[in-house]
């Protein structure tokens, strides 16, 4: 077995090693920096344009030099256009190959983790990571095909001479090609993904399932996003992290802390105030786990947080109004219960509508949450929550600093809001584009309103996808259409010689 994991384990350095500098290519040249892959399909479209409009005659200042080149105006532009498909072909090489080394990476730490007994394929959210790598690896070889067919009908030209039919049948069926190659490709460029970074598979994960009232509300939405390999290692960190609380530290309460503080940091929190806040529930041990941890360092960290806020910013939002509320000592809308709700704005296939509630008197009460809109479904929902106090009165009446000594302060507050308090947490589905509402109702058992708020969004799709989504189609449409169009021209013109 150590044999086998030492073997693993040297199989994936090497695969790393190489998709580092492959993946570094990549995003500086072909897919992203320069933009190779976008940018000579473009150039070569130009190029047999000029071909097939000068097909029969050549400019007149082409005749001084045709005679040291040899070549027509519009041979010369074929030769072009092979020249700049024959790049095309090396950086769609480049980019399917670094594509299967990240593969071939994720499947070593599938492999290594099952090794140490932690079955990533158990987790949700697997098989669709798994699909969405898979489906995007075959659309590069299907894109790549087609870029090969239409440099090999190219060279046909140069057999045929482009001033025949033939000649120009065979551009046109090489541009529809290039179409067809760049319309697979940009259908692969919305969820990119790579295993260079930590974090390179979270644009590419897409959470199927949450939970809709989150015990522990900053964990819960962290973990909720995370793809399944690094969920599978926080799991890991958080049972180090554990043993590394202060004794007499709620696990809970220390959990949510070091999230919500490592929150602040990422939005301006100096580093000394985070260390101060973070050393009240962590032992020097903890301190430096945190600082130097192998896979969770401060610039991960940072990453995972800006992700869940991109993705869940009304949750953000919603506690950010309740840290300057406690900032500021503004009292609640009722004096025993904190009720806040926050939804997007703007709202792109569907909406996170996040509730806390929370109980400041010392009886337990039974509450009804109750979401109603004509635009999203569902239509009419009502949960049904048994709000307990909490373990202190998380709430001050008077201005607090954002940290200090001890939990009387925004951050400390804040934590055991999150902990004690009941965070709900629904998925909206749009039905329409346009503008939206949505009420949410706090009401008594009996069906008595105890707060009520109105949220207007506006729904409509995400500009980059709609852009990506359109020219794919485009693409592939008028690719379709070139190839229908050469065959018909070629199948007339063998009628009319009969």
């Amino acid at each position: 077995m150590v044999d086998e994991g030492d073997s693993l384990q040297a199989v994936e350095e090497s695969v790393l090693s190489s998709e580092r500098f492959w993946y570094a290519l990549d995003r500086q040249l072909v897919s992203s920096g320069l933009r190779l892959l976008l940018l000579l399909p473009s150039f070569s479209f130009l190029t047999a344009f000029g071909a097939l409009a000068y097909a029969q005659d050549s400019p007149a200042w082409w005749d001084k030099i045709e005679p040291t080149v040899n070549l027509s105006f519009a041979m010369t532009l074929t030769s072009l256009t092979f020249v700049i498909l024959f790049g095309y072909i090396i950086t769609q090489i480049v980019h399917r190959h670094r594509t299967q080394l990240t593969i071939a990476h994720f499947q070593s730490e599938v492999n290594r983790l099952n090794l140490e007994h932690r079955a990533v394929q158990s987790l949700h959210g697997y098989e669709g990571l798994v699909h969405h790598m898979s489906s995007v690896r075959s659309k590069h070889t299907l894109s790549l095909s087609y870029a090969v067919i239409s440099t090999m009908l190219i060279i046909g030209i140069f057999f045929v001479n482009i001033e025949t039919l033939n000649g120009r049948i065979l551009l046109l069926l090489s541009f529809s090609f290039t179409l067809l190659s760049l319309g697979q490709h940009l259908s692969t460029r919305s969820r990119p993904f790579n295993m260079d970074e930590r974090t390179g598979l979270l644009e590419a994960y897409n959470p199927p399932i949450h939970p809709s009232t989150l015990e522990m509300v900053f964990s819960d939405l962290v973990k909720t996003h995370m793809d399944p390999l690094l969920r599978s290692e926080y799991e890991v960190y958080s049972k180090e992290i554990e043993s590394c609380f202060i004794p007499g530290t709620n696990p809970q309460f220390a959990r949510e802390k070091i999230l919500m503080t490592l929150y602040r940091h990422s939005k301006g929190l100096d580093f000394k105030t985070m260390e101060t806040e973070l050393s009240e529930v962590l032992n020097d041990e903890g301190m430096e786990l945190v600082k130097s941890h192998p896979v969770f360092t401060m610039e991960e960290w940072l990453s995972i947080i800006h992700h869940v806020e991109r993705s869940c910013p009304a949750f953000f939002r919603m506690i950010g109004r309740i840290e300057e509320d406690l900032g500021a000592g503004r009292k609640t809308i009722t004096d025993d219960i904190v009720f806040e709700v926050d939804m997007e704005n703007v709202v792109h296939e569907r909406a996170n509508l996040f509730t806390l509630m929370h109980n400041l008197s010392d009886e337990p009460r039974t509450i009804v949450l109750r979401v109603q809109s004509p635009d999203f479904r569902p239509h009419d929902l009502a949960m049904t929550y048994r709000l307990n106090p909490g373990e202190k009165r998380w709430w001050s009446n008077s201005p607090l600093p954002l940290a200090a000594e001890g939990d009387d302060d925004v951050l400390g507050l804040m934590s055991g809001l999150l902990r004690d308090g009941t965070m709900a947490w629904q998925s909206m589905l749009p039905e329409r584009f346009g503008e939206a509402t949505v009420s949410v109702r706090l009401e008594e058992q009996s069906g008595d309103l105890l707060i009520g708020r109105q949220i207007n969004v506006r729904v409509r799709s995400k500009y980059r996808e709609r852009v990506r989504t359109s020219g794919s189609i485009t693409a592939n449409l008028l690719g379709g259409l070139g190839l229908i169009l050469g065959a018909f021209i070629k199948i007339r013109d063998i009628f009319d010689a009969i």
